[in-house]
């Protein structure tokens, strides 16, 4: 959730531990809401942009701005199955940003989480955003800490398995985004991290990479007569 700074305080409160206030903050940058390109964030239209190299990465680049806008669209519509809202995306998008610490992501997510209504102050609301907020983090920090109780906390809270797919897919995108526009801010001369109090993300134990294990999946496959079309073509495809 998104992180702010207070006037008397000198502490950084999370959204929900804030108290409450007549109107709803600014975002630090409200223009990083308005970016064209949501996935390279304005980097493209500065001077020291490395433009050849962006030309020659442009489909990927392309791809990735049209992942962006299937992940985080202006308007998202929920049904009983497809549970995570707009405001879900958005925090949880804020959250791995700041666990990457790279400050263009932060503002950018945080000038878009900002207008958006958040859940209701229901005990069941809360358990689900805070379930929803401490998985993306440890997912984006800590992978190996991703068990089988780690999704079974998320179906408690009312997650479906499509909803865990796509909470898996937008800290997995934001990550790869984060590393992007880290290395081109890198390549342009520009900072790349700055986040007060913020701590870098531990390297991984060199244990894990030691023997390679085999790849099972922990949600249950798509049962035929439920998948879409888009879905048993994808079947289709991976069969081989």
């Amino acid at each position: 959730m998104e992180q702010r700074r207070y006037p008397g305080h000198n502490h950084w409160f999370y959204e929900s531990q804030a108290s409450p206030r007549t109107r709803q903050a600014a975002p630090l940058v409200p223009a990083a809401a308005d970016i064209e390109d949501r996935f390279l964030l304005g980097l493209r239209q500065e001077k020291s942009a490395p433009e050849a190299l962006l030309t020659a990465f442009q489909p990927a680049l392309l791809s990735a701005r049209d992942l962006s806008r299937l992940l985080f669209p202006d308007l998202l519509t929920t049904d009983l199955t497809h549970t995570l809202t707009l405001y879900d995306r958005l925090s949880t998008a804020l959250t791995v940003a700041q666990v990457a610490g790279v400050q263009r992501l932060c503002n950018h997510y945080a000038a878009r989480l900002n207008p958006l209504p958040g859940p209701d102050s229901s005990r069941e609301s809360n358990n689900r955003l805070t379930q929803i907020t401490q998985y993306a983090r440890q997912l984006a920090m800590q992978p190996s800490l991703i068990t089988p109780a780690a999704l079974a906390a998320l179906d408690e809270v009312g997650l479906s398995a499509s909803d865990i797919v796509t909470l898996n897919q937008t800290v997995g995108f934001v990550c790869y985004q984060a590393r992007v526009v880290a290395g081109l801010q890198a390549l342009m001369g520009q900072p790349v991290r700055w986040l007060p109090g913020g701590a870098a993300a531990p390297d991984a134990g060199g244990d894990l990479f030691a023997a390679p294990q085999s790849w099972r999946p922990a949600l249950k496959p798509v049962e035929l007569r439920y998948a879409s079309a888009e879905q048993l073509s994808a079947i289709t495809f991976c069969q081989a």
